[in-house]
């Protein structure tokens, strides 16, 4: 458990250090991220938003069950969810839209920053003639002076998308989107050509560089401008519906909302008034029967006065003339609910679209009836609704449909019963018709025939009386006609926009610039395989790290670059010395490391403390030392190995203080094998005896044998590490090897460790671990 908290603490120090080590890479990224949010939050255009509130009040009228005409062409209670629809309706958006005529938009870039205009815009446009390729075509202005203007159409750029398609044949550019156009003008001077005919105006003086305009198609302005609109009721029990709009413009926002509800009250109104048209017609139609029948009945009863003597009737023929009289006005009154029914069920059997059905409840016949007329009308209405945005194929239109059907032949059915029914009663009236009409035999002729005329008046008197007050209720109705909606909160302009947030995309861009960094640093972190500090040699190896070599960039790092080679020989005075000289071999994973480099600096600074030092440049292969000293490499060790000159005669003299060198000298197609011979050993054996020192630069261990072979001879080697340089899995394959070779002592130099945190760090342990390392030295 504690191994487990220590590698989660040694995990969060990485993390840490790793985000030190590129955090000036991360802030980088963190400011272009946030100064391109606030680019894009300062160019973005606002939205501003609107909201008002209609009550939809329930339908109350309350009709007399036996008041057939206004029973007839009554319309139902108000559903919500069904004004929603409408509100969302295109006709009706399109109808708002009309009202506010805007046809033309005008833009206009001001510090940077598109701003649209709204009945503020400097000029107007007065299109005459537009070809339908011309919508949404973007129309430039530029002032020249208070009487000219430059017009300009740009066609597509090959580098925009659909330029882009064009060019790969994807998608072939249409005539109307490379229309190129750009003339001057003057302002109110007709401009006409093949794709538009249209004048503009200057209201007020055009302050800007430049400006721009397009049309908007009539069939898409509800679209464009009602695309952000949402209906929905308060509460689930109200019928008080919010609607709210999001727009590029303030007041255009609000004036959409009560345009909107503007032609929905008109809407409604048309409706109920329609309603009320119908019902004139109608009364209008039995009125001039009635009062064709009472104009001749009173003709015939004022002739049959005139020519008899007979002035009054008796008291039996009074009242079997008021029964009679009572009973064919009934009939009258049957005939014209009869007349109702069979219309509705001429329309319902006839027609499929049910939208138009007006009548809402016809209880005088059947309650049930007048309920599913209502109900018939709804789901009409409804269907109608859906079917703006959807086809016959939606799944709740198949369903309404379903439903029509089912009600359609339910009412039909109702009907056919309701008729039946009204034929009963005529049949039962026309019977007693038939009794008082023979009891009217009994009575004189003169008397009968005046009762006759009289009735016949009476009747066509009482029905005209009736269709006369019904004209005159329905009229009343038609006047008064309100819609059902309340206005409760009309649209305001709201100044202040809702969109974009502007401080919080600033913000969310530093936090996307933050985090893109952190994974640019991880990412790179874990695609990195090399070295990079101390710490990461401690993971791989239990080697001791004898020292930590900074890079030597320039005379302020000079004096820390001497001090680490000198930590390096202070190190070096606390190994085993079995004899008076020692021999250090120096090498490393691969060329490019430093080897070279570490190996004539050791030596200069352990020649400074009085101790004789000579480098061997053991590395056959590729000859190097020579370079670092400033020495001739003409003879060498290969010619002593060769036995063509002797040991004096090789080594070569150096401007540092008591170091020697013996370089290569002729490059030899066999090194490995002079390394092996009894040559080499007692090279180093002479050597011993003049000098404290022997330091032998070898080949890479990683790429030759011959570093491996010289390590048996060495006393110590050192193996060069190169920071952000050296591969890790070389540092696994070093401490395997340090393993093997388990008889001289293995170590590490880390080199080219920038100046900073890393290297105090290395410094500051690289005397610790030179000293004694009880991980490395366990068991040997």
């Amino acid at each position: 458990m504690n191994n487990q908290i220590q590698n989660d603490e040694i995990d969060l120090a990485d993390l840490f250090k790793t985000i030190m080590k590129y955090k000036y890479i991360i802030a980088l990224f963190a400011i272009i991220f946030t100064l391109g949010a606030a680019v894009f939050a300062y160019t973005k255009p606002s939205v501003y938003s609107s909201f008002a509130t209609i009550e939809l009040q329930e339908d109350t009228k309350s009709f007399n069950a036996d008041d057939a005409l206004k029973q007839a062409f009554s319309g139902g209670t108000v559903n919500v969810e069904n004004q929603i629809e409408i509100f969302k309706s295109k006709s009706l958006q399109d109808q708002a839209v009309k009202n506010l005529n805007l046809g033309t938009r005008y833009f206009t870039i001001k510090n940077y920053r598109q701003r649209e205009y709204y009945k503020n815009s400097p000029f107007i446009v007065i299109d005459k003639v537009l070809e339908d390729n011309i919508y949404g075509t973007n129309f430039i202005l530029t002032p020249i002076d208070d009487e000219s203007f430059r017009l300009e159409i740009k066609p597509i750029s090959k580098y925009s998308k659909r330029g882009i398609l064009a060019l790969l044949g994807v998608q072939p550019l249409e005539d109307y989107e490379m229309i190129s156009y750009d003339k001057v003008h003057k302002y109110n001077e007709e401009i006409s050509t093949e794709w538009f005919t249209i004048e503009i105006t200057k209201l007020s003086p055009l302050e800007n560089e430049e400006y721009s305009f397009s049309f908007v198609h009539p069939s898409i302005a509800s679209n464009v401008y009602f695309d952000a609109l949402s209906v929905s009721q308060v509460s689930e029990l109200s019928s008080i519906l919010q609607v709210s709009i999001e727009d590029g413009v303030s007041l255009r926002a609000a004036d959409l909302l009560n345009s909107l509800f503007k032609a929905y009250l008109e809407q409604e109104i048309q409706r109920k008034s329609e309603v009320a048209n119908l019902s004139l017609t109608f009364i209008d139609n039995q009125l001039d029967e009635i009062n064709a029948k009472l104009k001749v009945s009173e003709s015939d009863l004022e002739s049959y006065k005139e020519s008899n003597d007979v002035i009054s009737l008796s008291d039996k023929a009074k009242n079997v003339s008021q029964q009679l009289v009572e009973y064919e006005t009934k009939i009258q009154e049957l005939n014209i609910e009869e007349n109702i029914m069979s219309n509705l069920y001429q329309y319902i059997s006839n027609n499929q679209n049910l939208s138009g059905l007006t009548v809402g409840s016809i209880t005088f016949a059947d309650p049930v009836l007048a309920s599913l007329v209502k109900n018939l009308h709804e789901l009409s209405s409804q269907k109608d609704t859906f079917l703006l945005d959807y086809t016959e194929l939606h799944p709740e239109v198949q369903k309404l449909t379903k439903t029509i059907s089912s009600l359609r032949r339910q009412i039909i059915a109702s009907l056919k019963n309701n008729l039946s029914q009204l034929s009963q009663r005529k049949s039962s009236l026309n019977a007693l018709i038939v009794k008082f009409k023979g009891s009217l035999e009994t009575l004189p002729k003169q008397e009968r025939d005046l009762t006759r005329l009289t009735r016949h008046f009476n009747v066509n008197e009482k029905v005209y009386s009736f269709l006369l007050e019904k004209r005159a209720e329905t009229a009343i109705l038609k006047s008064s006609t309100i819609s059902n909606g309340r206005i409760l909160d009309q649209a305001l302009n709201f100044n202040k926009p809702i969109k974009p947030k502007r401080i919080l995309i600033v913000l969310v861009g530093m936090i996307l610039g933050i985090i893109v960094g952190l994974a640019y640093a991880f990412l790179r972190e874990f695609l990195n395989h090399t070295i990079k500090n101390t710490e990461e040699i401690e993971k791989y190896s239990s080697m001791p790290i004898y020292g930590v070599v900074p890079l030597n960039k320039n005379k302020k790092t000079s004096n820390i670059f001497l001090e680490a080679f000198r930590s390096i020989r202070t190190n070096l005075q606390f190994l085993p010395q079995n004899e008076k000289s020692r021999v250090i071999s120096i090498t490393s994973s691969v060329s490019g490391e430093g080897k070279t480099t570490v190996t004539a600096k050791l030596a200069e600074i352990i020649g400074q403390s009085d101790k004789r030092v000579i480098v061997l440049d053991l590395d056959l292969r590729k000859a190097s030392v020579h370079k670092e000293f400033g020495l001739p490499n003409n003879i060498g060790m290969s010619n002593y190995l060769t036995h063509q000159n002797s040991l004096e005669e090789v080594i070569k003299k150096t401007n540092s203080k008591n170091v020697d060198v013996i370089t290569t000298g002729v490059l030899p197609p066999n090194p490995s094998e002079l390394i092996l011979t009894d040559a080499m050993k007692n090279l180093l054996e002479e050597l011993k005896k003049s000098y404290d020192y022997i330091i032998m630069d070898t080949p890479p261990v990683g790429l030759v044998t011959d570093a491996l072979i010289l390590m048996n001879y060495s006393d110590i080697t050192f193996t060069i590490v190169r920071a952000n340089y050296t591969r890790k899995e070389f540092i696994r394959n070093l401490d395997r090897l340090s393993k093997e070779h388990s008889h001289n002592h293995v170590g590490m130099i880390l080199n080219g460790v920038e100046i900073g945190d890393k290297y105090g760090y290395g410094y500051g342990v690289s005397y610790g671990y030179g000293y004694g390392n009880g991980k490395y030295y366990k068991n040997r």
